[in-house]
């Protein structure tokens, strides 16, 4: 009895060094030139997903990189958002709805954490939880009354509560402590006070869809049109969070109603990039980028970039602004990442997976 218990001993501080030995040898991936890259979420088609990475310094595109790095295992949910935090990266997954915990190198950490999540949207993190928009299994798409929030604890990997919050809840963003969410079938946004768990709600012109913070923590939010909730008032909103107010709007027509990455700012958030779309006559998707200028608040006359057809996404390269834009003419179909620089020149294109939506920078 006294050896087992040695033996258990030891395997116990075995066990102890080497998860210590992991946890230093993920911290000092950053920065790294090992994992330093853009990495392109592909939603996908048929209940598989995937990611690309491209290296913009060499200007090498790796496609299928999650199998790759998976042992040639795929993603088998369609993939909605990626969100970098900490030492994860979360994606959210649809058919079949889970989120997905990966390292920085994109090696699955975990198994997919299914309960309690039902067709996740997006998510923000604030200290040890993940907040994630649900739109609920089965939602009702004339009302969308049971839709929610969940709250997800990153270390003990459950959902800890489930804020029911009807009207469709799409992008979410923490500021002043607390956290605003995007509401895709109401003309509103509601307010959230994780410590006594109220909710607010400020009024809008139109449906919202996602934000981007600025530096005094106040937010820009896109509003737009939809078949189920129609508007002439669409652009950005602007809602400060101090008073919990919107104390401007800026006009522009055809902002994109797309589940992707509609809107980014460039790195010294001079300038927010904003993707328009809209259907021809034979029902093709053309889409174009319009550019809001931060200290003026207005729209350049002209459009940055226009005639992308399929257009389905963005990303703004931290190191040189340079402007990727995502296409995909079909969810099926091979997709396109096209490179502009931040004057409108176009540069390159890449191939990518199917139905590419956004992509995130890690160093």
């Amino acid at each position: 009895m006294k050896k087992f218990l040695s033996y258990f001993s030891i395997l116990l501080f075995l066990t102890a060094i080497l998860n210590s030995c992991k946890k230093d040898e993920i911290k000092d991936l950053f920065p790294s030139d090992v994992i330093k890259g853009c990495y392109i979420v592909n939603y996908g088609s048929f209940g598989k997903g995937g990611a690309s990475k491209y290296n913009y310094d060499t200007e090498e595109m790796t496609n299928f990189f999650y199998q790759g790095q998976n042992g040639g295992a795929e993603l088998l949910s369609n993939i909605q958002y990626a969100y970098h935090y900490n030492d994860s990266i979360f994606l959210m997954g649809n058919s079949a709805d889970q989120i997905i915990t990966v390292n920085p190198l994109f090696e699955q950490t975990q198994n997919g954490v299914s309960q309690d999540i039902a067709k996740p949207r997006f998510c923000v993190a604030n200290g040890n939880y993940l907040y994630v928009s649900c739109w609920g299994t089965n939602p009702d798409w004339s009302s969308m009354s049971g839709t929610y929030i969940a709250k997800y604890n990153i270390q003990t990997k459950s959902v800890e509560k489930k804020y029911s919050l009807p009207g469709g809840p799409e992008g979410l963003e923490f500021a002043n402590g607390n956290l605003y969410v995007a509401l895709n079938f109401k003309d509103s946004v509601a307010v959230i006070d994780v410590t006594n768990e109220t909710v607010a709600y400020i009024e809008t012109p139109a449906v919202t869809s996602y934000f981007i913070k600025d530096e005094q923590d106040n937010l820009y939010v896109s509003l737009l049109s939809t078949y189920s909730n129609p508007s002439t008032e669409t652009g950005l909103g602007y809602i400060n969070t101090a008073t919990n107010h919107l104390e401007a709007t800026y006009q522009l027509d055809n902002i994109s109603s797309g589940y992707g990455s509609i809107m980014k700012p460039n790195d010294d958030f001079s300038k927010i990039y904003v993707i328009t779309s809209a259907y021809d006559a034979s029902w093709n998707l053309t889409g174009a980028v319009s550019v809001f200028d931060v200290s003026t608040k207005s729209f350049a006359a002209d459009k940055l970039v226009s005639d992308i057809s399929g257009i389905s996404g963005l990303a703004v390269n931290p190191h040189d602004d340079n402007l990727y834009i995502f296409a995909s003419e079909s969810t099926t179909g091979v997709g396109l990442m096209k490179i502009y620089s931040d004057t409108g020149d176009f540069m390159k294109e890449f191939p990518v997976g199917a139905s590419p939506n956004g992509a995130i920078f890690l160093e």
